[in-house]
């Protein structure tokens, strides 16, 4: 990773102790490596599922009313997620909402076949143990990425808690790309209702198994009241809020090779718009430095503000509140510290000269200049290199269907994306040939679009069959594809 490009991303190091992590999908892409995170790149390294083979779409599971609501008559969230019956100890069956009512659910995705599930299993299960001996509101439901049933019913066998049916395949791969598992083992906990308290719960109950239910910061309590500059100075949270600036919250490390090159660019946008009182903006790092000579270092090529690098549990607390699987990991705040984009760092690197600052999430993106989310999240791709001439037009169909997709996500209460819609204009090299060789695609033809989507967190693609590309297609092709009557094509293998 040191010789990486600028998309690369390194996992931290310094991170609480726990066993390791293994990957869970079917394809590697060489060139995405240089743009995409690494644990996404990982994710695409080796399938933690079933064996190879098309897989249903995602069906309309995932959009169900009770993903959105807020039920509290029985566990009436939960069938939808796990089917209506789970299973014991012993192989026998119960009612899933009976099982489940007022608990909170840890989902936990594992596998016979994964040495680190296997460390994990044994640590977590005394845990489970000494929570229900306290009287806890805790269930686990164990989701299987074993290779056939007889690998699945040893291993629930060495568990304690309840676990989906393994032959309830679809709903287990809809379970995995909701809650966007792209390796394993993986552990998610659900409140009441079925609606999440940590994506990471896995490392949450590493850190402090007391913690229960491990709910994670919110921003007010993770951010602190006081940041400091390279000279000694300090700045007030107070202040900063008074100044109206829109917020990045930047987290990297010395020793990161990808970071090092992503800082010099953010310094440069930073300077840009410094005085400039209609983008007032202020930046605060977080450090992932293994000491504070690293941090002090670094930090004096900075112009920024910083979390004190003493204060590590805050840096901590601020990494978990984000998310930060990798870094350089950059996020854009307004000044009131309401969330602008959760993930800006290709946005910042698209725009040299700040003029789509504060970088919110653009609707339509050309994947060799920002494709994050593309591992973790369903994306329609418009491939369109040879058709110059109607470039215009076809973005404005791909726009159209993103702009009604978003509309319908907000009117679900969504607060983050269900589809990614992207553009592919490069020709030659980069992440669009790799996607045609991925999907099988062939060359681009003169003055032939193809589109396709993709969904790697469940593992593989659906063509646009239609020759013509135009809104309807497309807005056909996603709403097919959600109602479950596509399947997903299993990737061809990266060469």
């Amino acid at each position: 990773d040191e010789g990486a490009t600028h998309g690369a991303t390194h996992t931290p190091t310094d991170r609480p102790s726990e066993p390791g992590r293994t990957s869970r999908a079917t394809i590697t892409l060489a060139a995405l490596a240089r743009r995409i995170s690494r644990p996404a790149l990982d994710a695409l390294s080796t399938h933690g599922g079933a064996p190879s083979s098309p897989h249903k779409g995602l069906g309309g599971l995932n959009r169900h009313p009770a993903f959105f609501s807020h039920r509290s008559l029985m566990a009436s969230w939960a069938p939808a997620l796990f089917g209506d019956a789970l299973v014991a100890e012993g192989g026998t069956e119960v009612n899933t909402e009976d099982a489940l009512k007022d608990k909170i659910v840890g989902v936990y995705f594992s596998a016979h076949w994964c040495p680190p599930c296997r460390q994990f299993t044994p640590i977590f299960g005394e845990i489970y143990k000494e929570l229900k001996s306290k009287g806890k509101n805790f269930e686990v439901v164990f989701a299987s990425s074993d290779k056939d049933e007889a690998a699945f019913t040893e291993y629930h066998g060495e568990q304690p808690w309840l676990a989906m049916k393994f032959s309830e395949r679809d709903l287990k791969n809809k379970l995995s790309a909701k809650y966007k598992v792209s390796g394993i083992p993986s552990l998610v906990i659900l409140d009441e209702k079925g609606d999440v308290l940590n994506k990471d719960g896995r490392t949450a109950v590493m850190k402090d198994p007391e913690a229960f239910p491990w709910k994670p910061p919110t921003l007010a309590e993770a951010i602190g009241d006081e940041f400091v500059r390279a000279d000694g100075s300090k700045v007030s949270l107070s202040s900063l809020k008074a100044s109206g600036a829109n917020v990045g919250i930047y987290f990297s490390a010395h020793w990161c090779g990808p970071c090092r090159q992503f800082t010099p660019k953010l310094i440069e946008a930073y300077d840009k718009m410094l005085g400039d009182p209609g983008k007032p903006f202020e930046v605060i790092f977080v450090s992932g430095d293994k000491d504070e000579a690293g941090f002090k270092e670094y930090f004096g090529s900075m112009p920024w503000l910083a979390v004190p690098f003493e204060d590590q549990s805050r840096r901590e607390a601020l990494n978990e509140y984000f998310g930060v699987q990798g870094i350089p990991h950059f996020a854009m705040l307004t000044g009131d510290l309401k969330m602008i984009n959760g993930n800006a760092r290709g946005s910042v690197m698209a725009d040299p000269e700040c003029a789509e600052f504060p970088w919110r999430p653009k609707l339509v993106t050309d994947v060799d200049e920002d494709c994050e989310g593309v591992n973790e999240t369903a994306t329609v791709v418009l491939l369109m290199e040879e058709c110059g001439e109607d470039w215009d037009d076809l973005t404005a169909a791909l726009t159209a269907v993103a702009k009604d997709t978003k509309a319908a996500e907000e009117a679900r209460g969504e607060d983050g994306r269900s589809t990614l819609f992207m553009t592919v204009t490069e020709t030659g090299g980069g992440i669009g040939a790799q996607l045609r060789k991925l999907c099988g695609l062939g060359r681009a033809v003169s003055g032939v679009p193809q589109a396709v989507l993709l969904d790697l967190g469940v593992g593989g693609y659906v063509k646009l069959e239609s020759a013509d590309v135009t809104k309807d297609t497309i807005a056909t092709l996603l709403r097919e594809y959600r109602a479950g009557k596509l399947e997903l094509q299993s990737p061809n293998p990266a060469r």
